[in-house]
């Protein structure tokens, strides 16, 4: 019966992802810093939407970011399930927290 060589049996207990990060020498600080400032944004609009239902363009206002900017995180927040929409107002989709 042959023994694994040691590195294989490190890696053998270890998840894909890390290995895969091991092999590649993780993250760039820059791609640190565009992730960073992804949750950011999140948090940004989190804190925002507490106050009660918005559109983009309000969002937009009360975060002091662009609409486009907005648009994007909204619609991954909703896709990901913590976001909802509401009615209309103005011709534009108001947007809460799911609550739970």
């Amino acid at each position: 019966m042959s023994e694994e060589p040691t590195a294989a049996k490190e890696i053998k207990g270890r998840g894909t992802i890390a290995v895969l990060r091991q092999r590649t020498g993780g993250m760039s600080p820059r791609l640190k810093e565009y992730f960073k400032e992804q949750q950011r944004i999140r948090k940004v609009l989190r804190r925002a939407l507490e106050s009660g239902p918005m559109t983009i363009p309000e969002l937009a206002t009360a975060c002091t970011l662009a609409s486009p900017v907005v648009m994007w995180h909204v619609m991954a927040m909703r896709r990901y399930g913590e976001l909802i929409e509401g009615d209309e107002k103005n011709g534009y989709m108001l947007y809460s927290l799911k609550e739970g």
